[in-house]
């Protein structure tokens, strides 16, 4: 009026552009009502959704803390020398049963290495191997990859668990670890749901350790009703660095701020991230709690990077554990430990500082049946930390007594000796660490596009 030119009706405008935003926001607040389906107001399409949701995580800038030069080049070189002898280990492992019985196993017996049986079998080279330092460092002596090989990788694009017999060490027969191995890998075929090949050549079971092998319910036998069984089911600096373009998105970022969680992707999969960095306490506990069923809602599989600072494990005193027990925060770690089990998504698990204490099963720890569990070459896994043996003895005892433990533990608790064991599914490098999430991703949403499990309802506990 007055001269003006009227607006067409269909050209956008700042009131419909924040109508429509308010909006879209409401109805994602609201769940439908029974009975009822939610109308889509949005015109966006699902790539453009994708896209906008990929955006709308920021992405971490984290400056580098000033540190000490000194403490900086003690981790270089610590860090140089567990890559060391994670290379050393590898590079015996690789080699099997040694020089004469790889001679013997290719010239004598006509016969391929294990590993050539894999190239041939595999769509390529890049699979995931499973506790490759598995049997080393036993009381019995060194079992290269506890004489089997165990992993994941495609076969006519389809992933697939193998167990592969090494016939070079110690001629093929089996150890308690070996089968303890097997029924690992069997593990995961009935977590992942995936098939499993067999590529056999076995000399049958070490006769003088038979009575570690063949009686007991978790032994030799075990691995057989496993097989029939799977038949008939027809089967902030760490986290930029291992998600894509270093984006992730904090959830109460600044409440319990002992344990980070937040949402990201790595390699296009979108997932929840549970990474402590000290004691969890209350506070962190109770969001942890939180952000674990969270995710099992909106049906996101679960990351836990657990590295519990040794200062935080098992140093209170008689008085302080009294206290502490009737705490809160063992309530919270409670609620946290029953969200972490009853949760049905995928669970993986990393353990890349010190895993000690009650903290490792709130952070899913292998009781916890994380889909598979990872150790960096410096990880520490045992109930008190090196250095710590005083909180488990009693005040009397003699500086001797507890120097022995604190040796007992330093050896004890490093992340060869676990693998050595059978206690994870592996050590893996840092560097390494993006790809073998994103195998395991992989893995994960394969099994998820078949039969989904049925949701497990939360176990409330009242206190």
């Amino acid at each position: 009026m007055n001269g003006e030119k009227n607006e067409p009706h269909n050209k956008p405008n700042s009131f419909h552009t924040a109508f429509e935003f308010h909006t879209s926001k409401l109805l994602s607040l609201c769940p439908p009502q029974h009975g009822h389906q939610r109308r889509q107001f949005s015109v966006r399409s699902a790539a453009a959704k994708r896209k906008a949701l990929r955006s709308s995580f920021p992405v971490l800038e984290l400056p580098l803390l000033p540190i000490q030069r000194h403490v900086y080049e003690a981790n270089l070189r610590n860090s140089r020398a567990c890559q060391n002898k994670y290379t050393e280990l590898q590079e015996k492992v690789r080699r099997g049963g040694g020089e004469n019985a790889v001679i013997r196993h290719t010239q004598r017996n006509r016969k391929l290495l294990v590993r050539d049986r894999l190239r041939f079998l595999l769509d390529d080279d890049d699979f995931l191997e499973l506790s490759p330092f598995a049997g080393m460092g036993l009381p019995y002596g060194d079992i290269p990859s506890a004489g089997c090989l165990t992993g994941v990788g495609r076969i006519n694009g389809l992933w697939c668990v193998f167990i592969a017999n090494d016939a070079t060490v110690k001629g093929g027969t089996a150890y308690p670890i070996t089968v303890k191995k097997q029924l690992r890998a069997q593990e995961v075929v009935i977590q992942n749901r995936l098939p499993c090949v067999y590529l056999v050549d076995s000399g049958g079971a070490f006769l003088p350790l038979q009575s570690e092998i063949f009686p007991d319910k978790n032994q030799g036998g075990r691995t057989f009703y496993n097989e029939a069984i799977m038949s008939a089911m027809k089967i902030p600096q760490i986290v930029s660095r291992l998600t894509d373009g270093s984006r992730f998105q904090e959830f109460k970022g600044r409440y319990g701020t002992t344990l980070v969680t937040g949402f990201a992707k790595i390699h296009g999969h979108l997932v929840g991230i549970v990474a402590n960095n000290g004691a969890l306490t209350y506070e962190a506990a109770l969001k942890g709690s939180h952000f674990v069923q969270l995710c099992d809602q909106r049906d996101a599989p679960l990351l836990f990077l657990q590295n519990t600072a040794p200062a935080a494990a098992l140093t209170l005193s008689a008085a302080q554990v009294k206290a502490e027990t009737n705490s809160n925060r063992l309530k919270a770690q409670g609620s946290m430990m029953s969200a972490v089990a009853c949760a049905s998504v995928p669970k993986i698990t990393v353990v890349i500082g010190g895993c000690h204490g009650g903290d490792s099963y709130a952070m899913c720890g292998r009781a916890f049946d994380p889909n598979f569990l990872f150790l960096w070459p410096n990880a520490r896994v045992s109930l008190a930390a090196p250095g710590h043996a005083d909180s488990l003895l009693p005040a009397d005892t003699k500086q001797e007594e507890e120097k022995k433990l604190n040796e007992k533990l330093e050896e004890e608790s490093s992340a060869f000796f676990s693998s050595g064991r059978m206690w994870d599914d592996g050590v893996i490098l840092p560097q390494e660490t993006r790809k073998v999430l994103r195998d395991a991703l992989d893995i994960i949403k394969q099994q998820r596009h078949q039969l989904s499990t049925e949701k497990k309802q939360p176990v409330l506990l009242r206190m």
